[in-house]
């Protein structure tokens, strides 16, 4: 299984490649890239041919060297435009025999996330549960299978500036790639920094770049604040 991740930053695009075998949990890193950047500014996509062109060029040395093509990717996305907001959302629980299904999470995250009021031209990158609320019990991480009859949440919300994002989208397109997921810059630094116990201790993890500094913060294991 090959897995490959684009991180396009302010001075230079990286291309990762690594292979996963049957049976094995680490990954083997099987080829390694970067190029200066051209046509990103503050972690933006500004202009998306000159972007686009040096996809192509690390794409290229990744298919002479290691004899795979490449078709999909896992791409970040950065700048200031990345904003969050916390959001609530309340539904009745819908089992006869008032046990919460996932079926009931999904609806309450679905509320929450329509309550939220963003931006015009934003749109929703990620939502993070930070809790649970049981007929007015909170602080439950894990409400699936718990009895009651009102389930309320409280969401964090990712959004992006929409016109930003498309530029993303066009210029790993036109690199003639599959977008397999978008993930925030600070999110992905976060996932290699922390361990799953400094996320429950409280930890924040402040990535310094050359155009933009993300901070992401983090507490009993969920994501509770980033700013870029």
């Amino acid at each position: 299984k090959i897995i490959t991740g684009l991180d396009i930053g302010s001075s230079s695009i990286k291309i990762l490649i690594v292979t996963k075998k049957n049976g094995e949990s680490n990954f083997e890193v099987i080829f390694h890239a970067e190029e200066p950047s051209l046509g990103v500014r503050r972690g933006v996509v500004i202009d998306v041919d000159k972007v686009s062109r040096i996809i192509q060029i690390l794409l290229d040395r990744a298919r002479v060297e290691t004899g795979q093509k490449i078709t999909s990717v896992f791409v970040n996305i950065g700048g200031s435009h990345i904003s969050c907001a916390s959001s609530r959302g309340m539904v009745a629980v819908s089992r006869a025999d008032r046990s919460v299904s996932k079926e009931d999470i999904d609806r309450v995250l679905q509320e929450a996330a329509k309550a939220v009021s963003l931006p015009s031209n934003n749109e929703i990158l990620e939502t993070f549960p930070k809790e649970f609320i049981i007929d007015g019990v909170g602080g439950i991480k894990t409400a699936e299978g718990l009895q009651g009859g009102r389930l309320e949440t409280e969401i964090l919300i990712l959004s992006s500036f929409l016109p930003y994002k498309n530029n993303l989208i066009q210029a790993v397109l036109d690199a003639g790639l599959q977008i397999l997921d978008i993930v925030p810059s600070s999110i992905a630094s976060s996932s290699v920094v922390l361990s799953q116990r400094q996320k429950e201790l409280g930890a924040a993890v402040l990535d310094i770049g050359a155009g933009t500094s993300d901070l992401a913060v983090f507490e009993e294991g969920d994501l509770i604040h980033l700013a870029v």
